[in-house]
């Protein structure tokens, strides 16, 4: 639907819509998978997971820890650190795709 294929449609890759289509992918067609490590390679493929598992990440630190260290964040003494931990949640946030917001969001 839209949440899946605008975002992609921008160039926004979001773990939630890559997750979501994939899995449909592999129920729809289960064949599917070997066709891909064959075409692919399983090197690359590897590689591929691990971006996807950074991503993961991401979206986890965005979405769980910002909203539980930002308070604290926002009462550093030290301007320097509470910079470098602001564009370190920044850094989740767009590494996590979350930046991108479909206009029935905002």
């Amino acid at each position: 639907g839209q949440r899946t294929i605008k975002p992609f449609l921008q160039d926004v890759v979001r773990f939630d819509g890559l997750l979501g289509s994939l899995a449909r992918s592999f129920v729809a067609d289960p064949l599917f998978m070997p066709q891909i490590v064959g075409t692919v390679g399983i090197p690359e493929l590897v590689e591929w997971l691990g971006h996807v598992g950074n991503m993961a990440t991401y979206t986890v630190l965005d979405a769980v820890v910002t909203p539980a260290i930002g308070p604290f964040v926002d009462r550093l003494k030290n301007p320097r650190e509470k910079f470098r931990w602001r564009r370190r949640m920044d850094s989740w946030r767009y590494g996590s795709g979350a930046d991108y917001t479909l206009p029935d969001e905002e």
